[in-house]
């Protein structure tokens, strides 16, 4: 790719990409949640990534790391990180202490510990910055590839594909490519591979499930252990729990808002009924019979929450009515068994209910992608840290966490942690299939995304003809990215 085009691509990504809700960053809880910073840090800028050296020649290598907020324990060099780290937590009363295959608290902490171990055994260390998360981190990288000055490993959800596509990112070595599909769960690299190639993993990605409150649902007379396996039980339990609510609860179902939060849980409904966003150029694919079904679907549930909820702009707002048991059923990430519990709600979970002709697919939400540069100072070494991430080490960790399911199979697979694990073992098994990320368009990429949205909200809250509306919005995208 020239450097005209380059630089045109980046143009256009640093001013039309937009993360207004980012998966999972408005119900996070607490240390294994990628988090929005409204404001970069002070880190954030693009230095000079620190080069000491080749991996190849045995001599020492530090290399700088992008972390986001589930793993991050601080900027700088991660040995002397450890010990400030260490005395916060002990004064915020969390347990540091962990032994593989028990419950760890401090999982930042650990990460990187292992991480670093891993990687000293090499002969290479870490340097460790924070960009934040959103725009002001998808600003940053996008300076920073213009600049040719980035870090050796970069991370971000919704941009990397469409980092991937500008060629940007270098291409997984085929050892590793290798070793990704045949060992670790397609969630993890799936959404990041373009053309053959795998240009990101995610440590701890997520997908959705179908959640619901057992105590409104039986309150609704409907079994409250018995998983909904199709769209039309869907729609007809969130129903009669409305109708049992009179007004203090309400069925729910899914967030719908024309923002990024909403495009990641609605669109696995999208997929499992054979739809989509975009096709493999990057042009939109709105009006298809398929997405006009879905959106019916989600008209009849917007029916079965409060007055405007469904597509209320602030995430926020939405996942609040269901902590506060306000609504029954919920499409979200697993993160949502932890929360249940600190909720004190007794949640049942199964997979997403499938469409009449339609089979199981999903979209990863509150997955961050790690990827290496094509202009990275030391892209050896960085691999190494990317080998790192799915070493059995590592997600043995993220296993003993309960909130995301490992992406190793010889981990998420075992007796062991199926036993241990029910609920993220059903996770893991929806990482298992049919699994992608959302697209990003040829052109204008956050105008076309808001296009989509605001047809989505005028199908919900008018009576308008669907098809119509999607033609229209069709119509509008094209010109967009034509």
């Amino acid at each position: 790719m020239n450097k005209t085009k380059i630089t045109s691509l980046l143009v256009t990504a640093l001013l039309t990409f937009s993360l207004t809700a980012c998966g999972g960053n408005n119900n996070s809880n607490g240390n294994n949640q990628p988090q929005n910073s409204a404001e970069p840090t002070e880190s954030a800028s693009a230095e000079p990534a620190e080069s000491t050296g080749a991996a190849a020649s045995g001599d020492p290598v530090t290399i700088t790391v992008l972390n986001e907020g589930a793993v991050g324990i601080g900027v700088g060099k991660m040995d002397d990180l450890f010990a400030p780290k260490e005395k916060e937590l002990k004064g915020q009363g969390v347990d540091i202490n962990y032994t593989p295959g028990t419950l760890v608290e401090a999982f930042p902490l650990h990460y990187q510990k292992i991480m670093s171990g891993k990687l000293k055994e090499k002969n290479i260390s870490i340097k460790a910055e924070d960009w934040g998360w959103g725009e002001p981190l998808i600003q940053k990288e996008t300076a920073g590839f213009l600049a040719k000055n980035v870090p050796d490993i970069i991370v971000g959800e919704t941009q990397m594909p469409g980092f991937a596509q500008q060629g940007l990112l270098e291409p997984f070595p085929d050892d590793i490519a290798d070793e990704l599909r045949n060992n670790v769960s397609p969630a993890a690299w799936k959404p990041m591979e373009y053309e053959g190639k795998i240009y990101g993993l995610a440590l701890q990605p997520g997908v959705s499930s179908l959640y619901w409150n057992k105590k409104l649902v039986k309150e609704a007379g409907i079994d409250p252990e018995k998983p909904i396996t199709t769209w039309q039980e869907l729609a007809d339990n969130a129903k009669k729990v409305t109708e049992a609510g009179k007004g203090k609860f309400y069925g729910g179902g899914v967030y719908g808002a024309p923002n990024f939060g909403g495009y990641l849980r609605y669109g696995a409904l999208i997929g499992i009924n054979g739809g989509s966003f975009a096709d493999a150029n990057g042009l939109p694919t709105f009006n298809s019979d398929a997405n006009v079904e879905t959106i019916n679907l989600l008209r009849e549930l917007n029916a079965d929450h409060p007055a405007g909820l469904m597509v209320n702009n602030n995430e926020g707002t939405y996942f609040d009515a269901w902590k506060k048991g306000q609504t029954a059923y919920l499409i979200d990430g697993p993160w949502q068994v932890q929360q249940c519990k600190d909720s004190g709600l007794d949640c049942g979970m199964s997979p997403i209910p499938l469409s009449p002709s339609g089979q199981a697919a999903n979209v990863t939400i509150g997955a961050a992608f790690n990827s290496v540069p094509k202009d990275a100072k030391n892209k050896e070494a960085a691999f190494e840290y990317i080998k790192a991430m799915y070493s059995k080490e590592v997600q043995q960790l993220v296993a003993d966490s309960n909130v995301r399911s490992p992406i190793l199979k010889e981990i998420s697979e075992s007796p062991e942690y199926k036993e241990k694990h029910p609920e993220m073992y059903l996770h893991y098994q929806a990482m298992s299939g049919n699994v992608s990320g959302l697209p990003t368009f040829a052109k204008d990429n956050s105008k076309v995304w808001q296009i989509w949205g605001d047809a989505v909200v005028k199908s919900l809250m008018t009576k308008g003809d669907v098809k119509a509306i999607l033609d229209d919005a069709q119509k509008k995208a094209e010109q967009v990215t034509k």
